[in-house]
């Protein structure tokens, strides 16, 4: 591993900067690459062989964050050197650079989504590579009667999780769930070609 802050100008880590394929990991605004979801997408990544260019900082306070992470996720996909493939795992917030991902043909996996904002649904609507929404009946974001009709995206809907993919008050429970979430992120990396 290598980190500090590329070429690109943002704090972030390299895993693996020689592999073909490559993960870019955005952070959500309150939840970043170190946290659980986030941490295990990583490590599912780098022993699927993949590279990874993690992102280490969060929104500012006081800064927009949608554009904070816009601008961040730009930097992060223009970082050279191009790879064979480039998927994009983002949390919550990240989401709102879905339009990215399609625009870019970049296959996606995307960790509660903000199902509740047009534009991400719009942009999921239109993706032509594989998307993974994971997301949870008892976060207020998650809709599962937003998720676009699009062969291309496939769901993990758990019940009654937060938006954190966590029920309060229940380490077994929450650790149980993230155990499914690693797997399905496995079998979709384990998938793509």
């Amino acid at each position: 591993m290598s980190s500090g802050a590329p070429a690109a100008g943002f704090p972030a880590a390299i895993y693996r900067p020689e592999a073909p394929r490559r993960v870019v990991l955005l952070p959500g605004a309150r939840y970043p690459t170190r946290a659980p979801l986030l941490w295990f997408a990583r490590e599912v990544a780098v022993a699927r062989g993949f590279g990874v260019l993690e992102l280490l900082d969060e929104p500012p306070a006081g800064e927009d964050p949608f554009a904070w992470v816009r601008d961040r996720a730009t930097r992060a996909l223009d970082h050279a050197p191009p790879s064979e493939l480039e998927v994009v795992i983002g949390k919550s917030l990240s989401s709102d650079v879905a339009d990215l991902a399609a625009d870019r043909g970049l296959p996606a996996i995307w960790l509660t989504p903000l199902l509740d904002r047009a534009g991400i649904v719009a942009a999921l609507a239109r993706t032509a590579r594989p998307t993974l929404l994971v997301g949870s009946t008892a976060d207020p974001t998650w809709s599962a009667d937003a998720i676009p009709d699009n062969v291309m995206l496939d769901r993990l809907q758990l019940d009654g999780l937060d938006h954190g993919l966590q029920q309060p008050g229940d380490p077994q429970a929450s650790l149980t769930a993230l155990k499914r979430v690693v797997k399905r992120i496995d079998r979709f990396l384990g998938a793509l070609r």
